[in-house]
């Protein structure tokens, strides 16, 4: 072999090794950024605990987080950093275990058996207390500087914020079983006995009441001038409040718990088997439906065109809404049973009185 033949077969063999080592780089690129995503999604920029033994239910409000613990307690906390805005915390023999809600400067919170509670929102202080007949269903509404709170007795109360005085309250006849929604100038409730009511906002006076053959657990949601609502049998209704008529249903896989959010054109929601699902609101056609799981705790939350979900109470997903792609998830949030996104920040509450925030990119 003379000495070009021999430099001919070294100058092969190098280029060999410099192709195979082209795919080993690429993996190795492709596990580095796989590991710096996965560390990423499982950071929290910051973490706040609740008197022990408590269930965490966070709402955002502006550029502040309100939570409630299950055993009573109310805490004001800053979105950025969860340092605490209140010298000192709300706190009654009472059992909070539904988010709070905020209009006009006021914190309102209804406990379980009928009590609630008015507080003003820059300091902590009781603006006013009063009960009704309870259990009470979840978080209230407020509209018009009014607040409407919905009991598992079937009664819907309203009163003014200000001062807590009664404007009415309204026997539906039906056993409530979820937080009231304002649709296109209805309040609307759902019970447990097939019955959807709608009423006069301003009176209480029954408009209407739909009956089908169903059980509602489920918050009625606003969608689009609609209302929506999800059965215990697996069917989305979607009724027009001054009809009170369903204008279509749709049957999915599971039972329907958690409220519907919507962007006007399309309604989104999940079912306890795993699946989010998107529907045309103009005829009830479906958009998409995508399994995110064994189970969804809470969710979705819609915000800036992406939803959110609390996946099998340990991870959070986040969902292209206009065409149910996967864009992002983070895992690792054992015991998580709640959910609040705003501000560009998704705040998880879990079962062990903590709170674990994740800043969103703009």
């Amino acid at each position: 072999m003379d000495y070009r033949t021999h430099w001919q077969q070294k100058r092969r063999r190098r280029q060999l090794l410099r192709l195979a080592g082209i795919p080993i780089v690429i993996l190795g690129i492709t596990v580095v950024g796989l590991l710096v995503q996965s560390l990423r999604a499982n950071a929290v920029d910051w973490s706040y605990s609740g008197p022990d033994d408590n269930l965490a239910a966070p709402s955002i409000i502006g550029n502040l987080v309100m939570a409630a613990f299950s055993e009573g307690e109310i805490h004001c906390l800053r979105i950025n950093d969860g340092s605490t805005v209140w010298p000192v915390p709300l706190r009654r023999p009472q059992r909070f275990v539904s988010p709070a809600a905020v209009a006009s400067g006021t914190v309102i919170i209804c406990a379980d058996y009928g009590k609630v509670y008015a507080v003003r929102l820059t300091d902590g202080e009781m603006r006013w207390e009063t009960e009704a007949e309870g259990p009470l269903c979840g978080t209230p509404l407020i509209a018009d500087r009014t607040v409407y709170i919905a009991s598992k007795t079937g009664k819907i109360y309203a009163f003014a914020i200000e001062d807590g005085s009664r404007r009415f309250v309204t026997d539906t006849g039906a056993a409530l079983g979820g937080q009231p929604a304002l649709c296109n100038g209805v309040v609307v409730a759902a019970g447990s006995h097939g019955s959807i009511v709608g009423l006069d906002p301003a009176s209480g006076k029954q408009l209407w009441n739909c009956r089908v053959s169903a059980t509602f657990m489920c918050p009625v949601a606003e969608a689009g001038g609609l209302a929506a609502v999800g059965s215990e049998q697996g069917r989305m209704y979607v009724v027009d409040p001054l009809e009170g008529k369903v204008k279509f249903s749709v049957a999915v896989s599971g039972l329907l718990r958690n409220k519907a959010v919507s962007d006007g054109q399309s309604l989104y929601f999940c079912d306890s088997t795993g699946w989010l699902y998107s529907i045309d609101l103009s005829n009830g056609a479906r958009r998409f439906s995508k399994r995110l799981g064994n189970s969804v705790e809470a969710g979705p939350c819609l915000h800036r065109g992406a939803l959110y979900c609390l996946v099998d109470g340990s991870r959070v997903v986040e969902v292209e809404a206009e065409n149910g792609e996967l864009k992002r998830c983070w895992r690792g949030y054992e015991k998580a049973c709640s959910l609040a996104v705003g501000s560009y920040y998704l705040v998880v509450g879990t079962y062990t009185a903590q709170l674990l925030a994740i800043e969103l990119s703009s």
